[in-house]
C-alpha cells in the first residue's frame, strides 16, 4: 500500500517536471521571437516590443489603422527584425503652425462710441430801417455758432477704423444769426439832380402798392411817383427793371449799360444834359434816366401803332435795341414782336397776379 502510494507520487512529479521543462522551453523559444521596434507615429516616438513578423502585423497587433493618405516606411511587407524603426506620417505635407505667431499676429477689433462736436454756421439777416440812412449798415446782433453733437460706433483692427456708423444726433446749442440793419432812408444830395428831389418829395397817391421785390419801399415808391409823371405803367416798368438787372443797382452789362435800367453808355452825356444825372449806379438817378428813355419809346411807338400790345411791344423793342436798330432790322421788316418784349410783358402780368416775380 505504502509502496503504490511512493509509485503514484514519483508518476505525478515526472509528469510536472516535464511540463515544467516544456514550459521553460517554449518561454526560452518565445523571448527569441520577441523584437524591440521603435515607432515613429507622426512625430510622437515610442518603443514597443513585438512578436509580429511584419510591419502589416505590427500595425494590426498595435491597432494602427492607416488612410489612403498615410505614409509607411519600410513597406507594409517588410520583415521585422530587433531594433527596426518604423515611421508612419502623412504623405501630404502638413502646415506647420507657431502657436507663438499666431499670439504676436493676433489683433482683436476694438469697438468704441465716440462722440463728434460740430458746429452748426450761424446766417446773416439784413433788416431795411427807414430811421436811418441809406448806405449805412448797424449790425444789432452779432451772430454766434451753434453746435451738434453726433455719436457714432466706431470699430478699430490695429488702431485703424475699419466702421462707422452714426447712433444719435443732438442739437446742444441753436445759431444766433447776425442780424445786420440796412438803411433805407433817403437823404436828397446836391449831385443828385433836381429832378429827381422833386419827384422824390411828390406824394404818394392811394394807387401805390408795394411789390414782395428787392427793391426798398422807398425805391419803389420813387418808381410809382417817376411813372406817374412820365406816363409809364408802374408796373411795366418794374418788369423792365427786373428784365435788365435783376433790381442790381451795380449791375453792369455787355456793351457797358449801368444800374438797374442798364442804361448804356451812349446815352449818358445827353441824359445829364436833359436831367442832370450825374451817377448811373445811384438807383434814383438810374429810374429816373430809365423812365425817361421809355417814355420816349412809347411817344414813338403811338405814332406807329395803335392798340395797346402793339404799342407796347414797339416800345419795348425799342429800349432793348434803340428804335434805329429795331425799325431798321425788325419793325420794317413785319417783326414786331420779339422774344425781350413777350418776356417783360410776361413778367408785368406775373408781378399783378401774384405780387412778386
Amino acid at each position: 500500500m505504502n509502496e503504490g502510494k511512493a509509485n503514484l507520487v514519483r508518476k505525478v512529479f515526472i509528469v510536472i517536471t516535464l511540463v515544467l521543462a516544456f514550459s521553460t522551453l517554449g518561454l526560452f523559444l518565445l523571448s527569441m521571437n520577441i523584437k524591440n521596434v521603435t515607432l515613429d507615429y507622426y512625430g510622437d516616438i515610442r518603443n514597443i516590443k513585438t512578436l509580429s513578423n511584419t510591419v502589416d502585423g505590427f500595425l494590426l497587433q498595435n491597432k494602427i489603422y492607416v488612410g489612403d493618405n498615410t505614409k509607411i516606411e519600410p513597406n507594409r511587407e517588410t520583415e521585422i527584425t530587433d531594433g527596426i524603426k518604423i515611421i508612419v506620417s502623412s504623405s501630404h505635407e502638413l502646415a506647420k503652425i507657431d502657436i507663438n505667431e499666431i499670439k504676436n499676429n493676433y489683433s482683436p477689433v476694438v469697438a468704441k462710441i465716440e462722440e463728434v462736436i460740430q458746429s452748426i454756421p450761424y446766417e446773416e439777416e439784413t433788416r431795411d430801417n427807414p430811421t436811418i440812412d441809406r448806405g449805412v449798415t448797424n449790425t444789432v446782433q452779432q451772430g454766434i455758432e451753434g453746435q451738434k453733437s453726433t455719436k457714432y460706433l466706431v470699430k478699430y483692427n490695429r488702431s485703424e477704423e475699419i466702421y462707422r456708423a452714426e447712433l444719435s444726433s443732438e442739437v446742444l446749442s441753436e445759431a444766433v444769426n447776425k442780424i445786420i440793419e440796412v438803411g433805407t432812408k433817403l437823404t436828397l444830395t446836391a449831385s443828385r439832380s433836381a429832378l429827381v428831389s422833386s419827384v422824390g418829395a411828390t406824394p404818394i397817391d392811394e394807387g401805390f402798392k408795394q411789390y414782395n421785390i428787392n427793391l426798398s419801399l422807398e425805391e419803389q415808391q420813387y418808381a410809382y411817383n417817376i411813372c406817374k409823371r412820365y406816363g409809364i405803367q408802374y408796373e411795366l416798368f418794374l418788369a423792365v427793371m427786373y428784365k435788365e438787372s435783376g433790381f442790381n443797382k451795380y449791375a453792369l452789362g455787355g456793351g457797358n449799360s449801368y444800374g438797374l435800367c442798364q442804361i448804356h453808355v451812349s446815352n449818358h452825356a445827353s441824359l445829364r444834359a436833359k436831367l442832370g444825372i450825374s451817377d448811373f449806379y445811384d438807383p434814383y438817378d438810374n429810374m429816373t434816366a430809365g423812365a425817361y428813355l421809355l417814355s420816349i419809346y412809347f411817344a414813338s411807338a403811338r405814332k406807329m401803332e395803335s392798340d395797346t400790345n402793339s404799342i407796347e411791344a414797339y416800345a419795348l423793342n425799342s429800349y432793348n435795341m434803340g428804335e434805329g436798330v429795331f425799325f431798321r432790322n425788325c419793325y420794317s421788316q413785319g417783326t414786331l414782336h420779339r422774344a425781350y418784349s413777350n418776356s417783360v410783358i410776361a413778367l408785368r402780368n406775373s408781378l399783378l397776379a401774384n405780387g412778386s416775380f
